[in-house]
This record gives C-alpha cells, structure tokens and sequence, in this order.
C-alpha cells in the first residue's frame, strides 16, 4: 500500500525549512507527456521558473535588472545593479580580507585566493506546485484567528466547512493562506518563495511581496497534469463522494472530480486518488485502498494521533464528527486522515483544501460508507 509515511514527511518540512525543494516538487514544474484525465481542463507549467513572469513584468516592481534572469539553486536569479554604498562596503571587505591573507600562516591556497566572497546582489524566485503546509505551526497567527472565530455565534454555518473562516483569513494574510518566510507565501496547494539571495541585499519589502502576489496571480487556477509516472487503479475513487456532496463542505468546485497520481493534486489518467478542487487552489485529495488497510494504519500510528485526542473542538464534538462508519481513525501531521473499515482503509488529505479536519470527517463519513460496502 503506497502512502506518504514519518519519512516523506519530515523531508517536506526540512525542505521548507531550508528554502530548498524536493525533487518531486521541483520536477512537478517541469512539462509533462503524462496523460491527464480527459474531461477535465488543464493548466500548463512552464519550462522553468523564469517564465512565471515576463522580465519587463518584474522591472516593473523592482526596477532595471543587472542581466537576464537564469535558473539556479531551484529556482530563478534575478541580478540588480549593485547600489554604490553596497559596493563600497563590498571593496572595504576585500581590502581586509586582502590583508589578512598577508598575514603569516594565512591560506594563501588557490582556492582561499580565488574563494568568492559575495553572493549575486538579487534574489531568488521559487514557485512550488505541490507544498502541503508541513512548515505551517498549528500555533500561527492564522490559526489563531481561525479558532477565535469558530467560537462566534454567527459564524456556526461557516464552522460547519471552514471555508468561509478560511477565506476570512486569506483576505486578512493578503490573499495567502499562509504567509512565507522572508516574502510570498502558500495558496491552496501552491507556494511561491521571494529570498534575497546576498546578505547585504536591501530593496523595499513592498516590491518583494508584490512580486510574489504578481507571480501568484498569474498561475492558473486549474489542476495541473502530473508529471512523472504513478500507479494507476481499475477502480473509480471518484465514485466513493459525488460532486454535490464534496461542494456541499467545499463550496463550488472549479472542475469535476478528477483522478490524481502519486498522492498529490495533480491530474493523471486512471490514477488511485481522486481531486476535488475548489477556487484559490484548494484541493481535497481522497484515497482509497481496497485491500491492505489494516497493516498500514497499525505502521502509521507512530506518525498520527488518534482524532479524539488531537481535535479539541467543541463544534467537532457537538457535529459528533469524530464517530462514523470506520474501526479506527488517525490524524497525521501533514494534514491527513487515515480512516479504517475492516481490512479498507481511507485516506482524505485536507490540509491544502477549502476545509478543516471537520469537514473532511463529513465527507469521510459519506465515502467509507461506499468503500465499505463495494464489491470486493
């Protein structure tokens, strides 16, 4: 049985720590000869990050830039002509470091003479097609908003889905999800990355962070084809929740259901799981598995913690949410449920969805119910 175990997810979260980006991740911008299902639309990546957005586009945030941008370090430079007080403390430096190799018992090896000693004056771009939040502490800003709101009277409609808390929230964060560390942020299952690149790097926060809503904008608001091979199943996830259902947490859905490869949002032909995307992004992932269930929720609780345990939410109790038609229930770090019926196990991924661990229960409820009584 194929899932995103303990592993895959700490990597996720060391690589949002570090700015760097898994493999996958990185190839998921790249163009793809892997079919999509047919009766869906598709947005199309481009060859590299460069071409997110037009040169002339940038220059027109942040001023002329010192040369063409180029890929590198995962993402896209973009050189500024180096201002003349930052090159001045620049040329003080090498006279220092001059010296000093001057001194006796220096290293005067080739390769401490000719070490480079600055960074390209500019920053680096980085759009991630597929970030699951892991770097996002359940403690934030936002979700402390988000769980002042839940305890409004009026709000006990929207606290049914979390989608309307969500979009208050999103609104608040200047259309994030989840503001990023130094400028951009998350968006659904989308992240986009501005980092200054050399530590003497100085350009208004304001022209970085409308750089990357720029960029935001212009990626299109449609599922995105895999790009990389992915088990295929016979069996129909999507038949397990019906569209009008999943809206009915979700809100309106942008394309039909789709089926998805590789436990992830994007669109593959035949694929095990099956999307349900809703607008800014959001996307819930449903997997089910037919057979094998039970060997891999006891492997997995050594990620999760029962729900009971994890969701102290008085709506969720007074929903009675956290019982339903399953054995035993698991709610991982990453955003996941990990439902048991039996010897069938379901999996619904909600963290980069329209909803909360609530409303991924309601829609649980309805497709265990379906997977548990399907023809062997």
């Amino acid at each position: 049985m194929r899932r995103r175990g303990l592993t895959a997810a700490l990597l996720a979260l060391l690589a949002s720590c570090t700015g760097s980006k898994q493999p996958d991740a990185d190839s998921s911008s790249r163009s793809s000869d892997h079919p999509a299902p047919a009766d869906i639309p598709v947005a199309s990546r481009p060859a590299n990050d460069c071409e997110w957005i037009p040169r002339a586009d940038v220059e027109a945030i942040v001023g002329p830039l010192a040369e063409a941008p180029r890929t590198g370090d995962g993402g896209c430079i973009y050189a500024l002509p180096i201002p003349p007080q930052v090159q001045e403390e620049r040329d003080k430096l090498d006279k220092v470091r001059a010296a000093l190799l001057k001194l006796p018992g220096a290293d005067t090896s080739p390769r401490n003479r000719n070490k480079k000693q600055y960074d390209t004056y500019g920053f680096l771009l980085e759009v991630d097609l597929q970030d699951i939040g892991m770097s996002e502490s359940v403690g934030s800003a936002a979700s402390a908003i988000l769980a002042g709101w839940v305890q409004e009277e009026s709000d006990t409609e929207l606290t049914a889905t979390g989608a309307g808390n969500r979009d208050s929230v999103r609104k608040a964060l200047g259309g994030w999800d989840a503001p990023g560390k130094p400028y951009g942020g998350r968006v659904g299952h989308i992240r986009v990355s501005v980092s200054p690149i050399a530590s003497d790097f100085a350009l208004a926060r304001d022209k970085l962070d409308t750089l990357a809503v720029r960029v935001r904008e212009r990626i299109p608001d449609h599922p995105f084809p895999l790009s990389e091979s992915s088990p295929t199943d016979p069996r129909d996830p999507c038949a397990l929740l019906e569209r009008k259902e999943a809206e009915a947490i979700l809100g309106p859905l942008l394309v039909p259901p789709y089926r998805t490869g590789n436990d992830g949002p994007f669109a593959f032909a035949n694929g095990p799981s099956c999307g349900y995307y809703a607008a800014g992004h959001r996307v819930l992932i449903l997997t089910p598995h037919w057979t094998g269930g039970k060997l891999d929720l006891n492997a997995s609780r050594g990620v999760g913690g029962l729900i009971a345990a994890v969701t102290k939410n008085d709506a969720a109790q007074a929903a009675d949410t956290l019982e339903g038609p399953w054995d035993q229930a698991t709610l991982t770090p990453d955003g996941r449920l990990e439902l048991l019926k039996g010897d069938r196990a379901l999996e619904v991924e909600y963290r980069v969805s329209s909803t909360d661990e609530i409303g991924a229960l309601k829609l649980a409820r309805v497709a265990m119910r379906r997977l548990a009584a399907a023809k062997p």
